[in-house]
């Protein structure tokens, strides 16, 4: 089979059974008790076992190491960490503004302004947690399936522009069941997996990108159930000034992590170096 096709599989089942647990605890929950959130706990216990696994953890033990390798959890560095949370947290907010661009300027359906369900009839215990259940999942089980896995694979073997535009596309076909991913919103897509992208070219970590999905949805959703005022009311907003002031923020910030985990990255290759030297010579 070839490695794109492989890839994408891989990525997808990761994405089906990652989210499929946590949908469901939810939806029992907002059924059967829905003033006691019970389902945070279970979904955070499943995030972790989820994560372990593909991290390496369990059976079978034959595949472990290449788990590891495609999941790329490994931890950052202090400066590493502060950097990318820096310039990536100032690239997607200018890319979240396209999301509001797109909204005025596009031809978007009604649908895609409707709230997926009523959380107003829910106590704000519970809508909070609805919230950042949503967003944990989002920011650990796709970037798991797409910056991780499916990425690792694609870059492999053809390279990082060609895993990076592939995963972006099929990032924009996963969400295709929602009603505002129109042909309008490509553009935000592929910009949100350029930037992820280039995170972990970068850093060769999804750790940053978990961080930063999470906190773009937990920015978002409120606004997508009604509970918040719209961003995209406000003309610096929906205009593109937020997108392009941030941008020019962003380029700046991202020079700066470019040098420091360039530099991390040559000490890394001189100590492997070293090490393989080492093991030669004894």
């Amino acid at each position: 089979m070839p490695v794109v096709v492989r890839a994408i599989i891989i990525g997808f089942v990761i994405l089906q059974i990652g989210g499929f647990l946590p949908g469901a605890v939810l939806v029992a929950n907002l059924t059967l008790s829905p003033t006691i959130p019970w389902f945070l706990p279970l979904v955070l216990t499943w995030l972790w076992f989820f994560w372990r696994y593909l991290n390496g953890n369990g059976w079978p033990p034959s595949t472990a190491q290449q788990r590891h390798q495609d999941l790329r959890g490994r931890p950052l560095q202090r400066r590493v960490w502060w950097w990318s949370l820096v310039a990536g947290g100032l690239g997607m907010v200018s890319i979240m503004g396209l999301i509001f661009v797109t909204s005025r300027f596009a031809d978007l359906p009604q649908e895609a302004y409707a709230a997926p369900f009523n959380v107003s009839v829910y106590p704000p215990v519970t809508v909070v947690s609805i919230f950042l259940s949503i967003a944990l999942v989002a920011g650990v089980v796709e970037e798991a399936a797409f910056r991780g896995y499916m990425l690792s694979q694609i870059q492999r073997r053809h390279g990082w522009i060609a895993g990076i535009v592939i995963v972006g596309l099929m990032f924009f076909v996963a969400h295709l069941g929602h009603a505002y991913a129109t042909i309008a919103f490509l553009p935000f897509f592929l910009m949100y997996s350029l930037l992820h992208g280039y995170l972990v070219y970068l850093t060769r970590s999804i750790l940053s990108s978990i961080v930063l999905h999470t906190a773009a949805d937990l920015m978002v959703l409120p606004m997508q159930f009604g509970v918040i005022k719209d961003a995209g009311d406000f003309d610096f907003v929906s205009q593109g000034w937020l997108t392009l002031v941030f941008a020019i923020a962003a380029l700046a910030a991202f020079h700066r992590l470019a040098t420091i985990t360039r530099a991390e990255n040559l000490s890394d290759e001189t100590a492997r170096a070293q090490k393989f030297d080492a093991v030669q010579v004894s």
